[in-house]
């Protein structure tokens, strides 16, 4: 072997051992993706069996703790976006201008996997017997759906992705099917849309804190509550944020950008000293301010929560899916309820919809008994154990574009959530449910047509 290969062989040795060897020095124990770090493998269980996976396990281990693994990250990310212009995270893009979007925008921005009208008509439907469900209680709310950052800003996204008509978004083909139920809706896309500046961070997937504050006032706003807009505030440029974009792509290592910051009063406390705006249930309290809020937030509302707990004398937050409405509705007594959701999940409303006691209802006079293939279960909810789930599907032959699906039980109609194309679900408390039986009919209503679909018997679960 030459001699003058030998340097250069040791030092590639050393680069390659360096990750390994360095793991008893100094391990990474901190990660920017949504998952806990493998935890230290074990040959025994806690039962005391063997470990079958013990060495898939320290597959993961090594994987997560190797040493420098998030510089490595970043080196790499640097060389494939300044080189080749393309991210090396599945989750990001990257755009032109340094611009970064979330890859799981990229059907409602490519038009793809389109919701059916008949779908569309369900969310609708079902958010509509969460207003009516609020109404009878004197609760004010509406609904908002912030927009997928590329469906405002598309024109930085690579030229490989075309983009559909905006129109054509599952959240805005929504709106229409709102409007007919008369849902309290704040349209964001109209909202952003009115505005000249870009409100979204480059590197994040969220607005920017004036757009935040844009988005706070128009909730303000619909709920006619004075509040202080800030219109006479300038806010305070700060190169301060690392976002959520930056942060998956070049680990901790990505530059910052600038967001505003503005003079709200701090006048607010959380209830838990180490509460988080990213957490999932957060209390804040304001002796300066009135009335109760309640909202059901993704991510986009971390940067309202400074803004409305400034103005309420009581905020709850919850990022729970399904939303555990009545619970929170018993417990907390809110005056007003926002149920905030991006665009790229409302579909969370059409097949998880919030957990409440079914509204009563009446059908139509003259009812037309079908022997169909309508499904029915009966179980207990998987996300409270104080409810009895009913779910099932009603066999297409009963159903159209615009059907509601009623439930009977022991002879009380109910509504029902729509879920998917005809399926349904009901939540029961199970103290309102006696007996170990319960009849049950599933109907469904379409022009003041009805059709009783199934008749069943059915065992409550244990």
């Amino acid at each position: 072997m030459n001699k003058k290969f030998i340097p250069f062989i040791v030092l590639c040795v050393v680069i390659s051992i360096i990750p390994s060897v360095g793991m008893i020095f100094f391990p990474t124990t901190t990660s920017t993706e949504n998952t806990a770090l493998q935890e230290t493998p074990r040959i025994v269980n806690d039962d005391g069996s063997l470990n079958r996976l013990f060495f898939q396990d320290c597959g993961e281990y090594f994987n997560d703790h190797i040493a420098l693994r998030n510089q490595m990250i970043f080196v790499d990310a640097k060389i494939q976006t300044k080189l080749f212009g393309e991210s090396n995270i599945s989750g990001v893009i990257y755009g032109k201008n340094d611009w970064l979007y979330y890859s799981s925008t990229l059907d409602d921005y490519a038009g793809r996997n389109k919701l059916s009208e008949r779908e569309l008509f369900n969310l609708a439907y079902n958010l509509s017997i969460v207003q009516d469900y609020l109404k009878k209680q004197d609760i004010t709310f509406v609904f908002t759906v912030p927009a997928n950052k590329n469906t405002l800003y598309g024109e930085n996204m690579p030229y490989y992705y075309v983009a559909s008509d905006i129109e054509e978004h599952n959240a805005k083909r929504l709106e229409k099917h709102l409007e007919k139920k008369n849902i309290n809706y704040i349209s964001m896309f109209d909202l952003f849309e009115g505005e000249s500046e870009v409100l979204y961070q480059l590197r994040d997937s969220h607005w920017n804190t004036k757009g935040a504050c844009l988005a706070y006032n128009s909730i303000m706003d619909f709920f006619n509550i004075s509040h202080n807009d800030y219109s006479d505030s300038e806010p305070v440029v700060k190169k301060n944020d690392n976002g959520d974009l930056n942060k998956m792509l070049y680990s901790f290592y990505g530059e910052l950008e600038n967001d505003y910051i503005y003079p709200t009063p701090g006048n607010y406390n959380f209830t838990d000293s180490d509460a988080n705006v990213e957490d999932g249930w957060l209390v804040t309290e304001n002796k300066d301010g009135k009335n109760t809020l309640l909202m059901f937030r993704d991510s986009f509302a971390d940067t309202l929560i400074d803004f409305m707990s400034s103005e309420f004398k009581t905020a709850y937050y919850s990022k729970a899916q399904p939303n555990q409405l009545e619970k929170c509705i018993e417990d907390d007594k809110p005056d007003y309820v926002v149920i905030e959701k991006v665009e790229r999940n409302i579909t969370d409303y059409l097949y998880n919809p919030p957990i409440i006691t079914p509204a009563s209802a009446e059908l139509p006079n003259n009812i037309l008994v079908k022997d169909t293939d309508t499904s029915v279960t009966v179980e207990n909810c998987y996300y409270d154990a104080n409810y009895f789930t009913i779910s099932g599907e009603v066999d297409e032959v009963a159903i159209s574009e615009n059907s509601e699906i009623y439930v009977s039980i022991n002879d009380s109609v109910y509504r029902a959530y729509h879920t998917s194309e005809n399926g349904f679900t009901v939540y029961f408390k199970k103290s309102d449910l006696k007996g170990e039986k319960i009849e049950i009919r599933v109907y469904t209503v379409t022009d003041d047509k009805c059709i009783q679909t199934s008749f069943d018997t059915i065992n409550l679960p244990k």
